[in-house]
């Protein structure tokens, strides 16, 4: 949780398996100074607070603290035991699936509820484990078949004597060499040995989370396999697992294959032929469109076009259209809003939509009519938009361009010379209102198919520049015509930044970098806000419907405006719709952040002793943060007795720890 929390505030957090209360004495940088109930002083980042109270102790005397502490903790631990828990999984099961604790309190306690009795309600949750789920602030109600899983695996627990001694039996075979091993193989299909092995899966994914964590510990006590590493080993060496297996995507529920219901129904989609007509879309079919995509691109949702025009520009950004296809109450919209985006991760891309539909039926392929959403913009040579209008429309794309395409086109006396023009005018009158565009160099990891990584570090070109300012022109055209129409909406927004250190047409990396830590996190709300960061009055995105959930949304929210005259979601169903995006784009930042360091690891574990370029970031008094130079990777080095440092010195370093499954790196200044 991203909060601010005060002076003297009452916290709560995990250790352990232990709750403990405490005070917020103070704050250190990003991290908060506590006192906890049993004496300790300690800091703490604010994500590891599992609730945050209203109350206040505000005593100056130790011991008065303390005495506070104790109570409110021993107070909480009384109200826990009033909580029915299976009772009140009954009461809700049928209802809403995601709660807020003070919800549940409400109907938890008989009484008026405080701040104890949501704490309490909590603690209840997270101890039982069995009907709820607590996860970043929220409760999730398990289904039925979750809880009846749970319940049943809990009873055959009675029997995990015999499956330890089975199992450790299998291990020990499993680890020698020779016959033994062949055929503890040979008996992964024995059913205690199977009960073992799903049950590894399941604490390797969900770590001390797993219902099975302590049974898989005791398995692997009892068969002396004591490193951190063994149960991951262990499914390598039976065959199941490869060393590299992405585990995050199990870790936050997230499905490469779609359900059967889902893949039904857009096939049926899929056949859906246009009907110019009754659908009441303009013909754009002789529009000069063309799409500007990386080669390997598939799921193509936006086109351009431009044409002059007698005050100076028509640009026209054409984006799929395929909202009101989707049925709000299919299968099929419900599983885009719960995966909110697609994930592009090194080996493989998870994407929110099928592919019959998102690379074939509804992508914008060259030569194949298609439904679009066409935002039609006409700018003076100033870059000043003098008009601007939504349709919808069919078009058929007449060229597909990769970037480098694209690029050999923009030189003076060319036609995308007078459209990369615009653009950057338009980006300097956004530089103008405040926004920082940042152009750092993108990460780019590659995987062939032995294995080998590649790794580069790739700075947006012309074409990729051109195709962005063209999409955030598009969608700001769309915040404008939503908060204009007062049409319910979802907006992103982001606050100024901690502080400004360099202008918005800076190019300095190192400059850039620095500046990006100050920027302040954006936002998801239905208010249209300032998004400093894109010097913007108001935004949204509806550019990529076939890979973003908010896209798909606000799409829906206009087309269902321009043909009925009233949108599909009020401002409540967006609000609500919104828990499931942000928990789906939070899942998706998480994974594609641990994948990413992971190769990055893996990449430089096989560097060997090689000297790698850094430069200092920061410097704290015990250890110094530096930069990667190749990999724009953060890393900490100690400081040395009599050395001295400054921000932005170039240095050299060395590895001397890395285990990528283990999320470990730790290097040394080179000598």
């Amino acid at each position: 949780m991203d909060i601010s929390i005060n002076q003297g505030q009452v916290v709560e957090f995990l250790e352990g398996q232990r709750f403990i209360c405490a005070q917020c004495i103070g704050k250190k940088g990003s991290r908060y100074h506590l006192l906890t109930h049993l004496g300790r002083e300690m800091n703490l980042a604010s994500s590891r607070f599992i609730y945050v109270s209203t109350q206040q102790i505000s005593s100056e005397a130790r011991e008065r603290c303390l005495q506070e502490l104790s109570e409110i903790y021993g107070h909480r631990e009384a109200l826990k035991e009033e909580v029915n828990i299976p009772e009140l999984w009954e009461l809700v099961r049928d209802e809403q699936e995601l709660w807020s604790p003070k919800e549940l309190a409400d109907l938890a306690f008989s009484q008026e509820i405080g701040p104890d009795h949501v704490a309490a309600l909590v603690r209840a949750v997270i101890e039982d484990h069995t009907y709820f789920k607590f996860r970043e602030g929220m409760i999730k109600v398990q289904s039925p078949e979750a809880v009846d899983r749970i319940l049943e695996q809990r009873a055959r627990e009675a029997e995990s004597l015999k499956r330890i001694a089975r199992g450790s039996e299998w291990l020990e075979a499993l680890w020698s060499d020779g016959p033994q091993r062949e055929k503890a193989i040979k008996d992964l299909e024995d059913p205690l040995i199977s009960f073992w092995i799903s049950a590894i899966k399941d604490f390797c994914i969900n770590q001390e989370d797993s219902e099975y964590a302590s049974l898989v510990r005791g398995l692997f006590s009892q068969a002396r396999l004591t490193a951190t590493s063994a149960p991951f080993d262990t499914l390598i060496r039976a065959g199941i697992w490869h060393e590299d297996e992405n585990l995050e995507l199990a870790r936050y529920g997230i499905e490469s294959v779609f359900p059967e219901a889902v893949l039904q129904e857009a096939e049926s989609l899929a056949l859906s032929p246009i009907d110019l007509q009754r659908e009441k879309r303009e013909d754009l079919t002789d529009l000069n469109t063309f799409t500007i995509d990386g080669p390997e691109s598939l799921d193509l949702d936006d086109a351009l076009s431009i044409r002059e025009c007698a005050e100076g520009w028509e640009l026209g950004v054409h984006i799929t259209d395929i909202g009101l296809q989707i049925g709000q109450d299919s299968p099929l919209f419900s599983e885009a809003v719960h995966r909110a985006t697609t994930i592009y991760l090194p080996t493989q891309k998870v994407s929110m939509l099928p592919e019959i539909l998102s690379h074939e039926a509804w992508s914008l392929k060259v030569g194949e009519e298609r439904r679009a959403l066409s935002f039609f913009v006409r700018l003076d040579d100033r870059g000043n938009i003098l008009a601007r209008r939504i349709v919808r429309s069919v078009i058929r794309v007449h060229e597909r361009l990769t970037y480098e395409d694209a690029e050999a086109r923009i030189p003076e006396g060319q036609a995308f010379h007078s459209l990369y023009r615009l653009c950057t005018v338009l980006k300097a009158k956004r530089i103008e209102n405040g926004a920082l565009p940042l152009p750092i160099p993108e990460l780019v990891i590659q995987i062939d198919g032995s294995g080998n990584i590649e790794i580069s570090l790739s700075q947006p070109g012309p074409a990729r520049f051109l195709v962005a300012e063209c999409m955030i022109l598009a969608n700001s055209v769309a915040a404008q015509f939503l908060r204009e129409q007062d049409i319910p909406a979802l907006y992103r927004s982001q606050p100024p930044p901690r502080e400004v250190i360099i202008s918005g047409d800076e190019m300095d990396l190192i400059a850039n970098f620095r500046q990006r830590r100050l920027i302040s996190k954006g936002s998801l709300g239905t208010e249209p806000e300032m998004h400093h960061g894109l010097g913007l009055n108001a935004y949204t995105t509806i550019t990529s419907p076939l890979r973003r959930g908010l896209d798909l949304l606000m799409q829906q929210q206009i087309t269902s405006v321009l043909i009925h005259g009233r949108p599909v979601y009020t401002k409540r169903d967006l609000n609500r719709l919104a828990i499931y995006l942000q928990q789906g784009l939070n899942a998706a930042a998480a994974v594609r952040q641990a994948r990413t360091r992971y190769w990055l690891l893996k990449y430089i574990k096989g560097l060997g002793d090689r000297t790698l370029d850094a430069w200092i970031l920061d410097i704290g008094p015990r250890r110094v943060l530096a930069v990667l130079s190749d990999f724009l990777l953060p890393i900490e080095l100690p400081i040395r007795p009599g050395e001295s440092y400054y921000p932005d010195q170039k240095v050299k370093v060395v590895v001397k720890k890395v285990y990528p499954r283990e999320n470990v790196l730790k290097l040394d200044w080179s000598d």
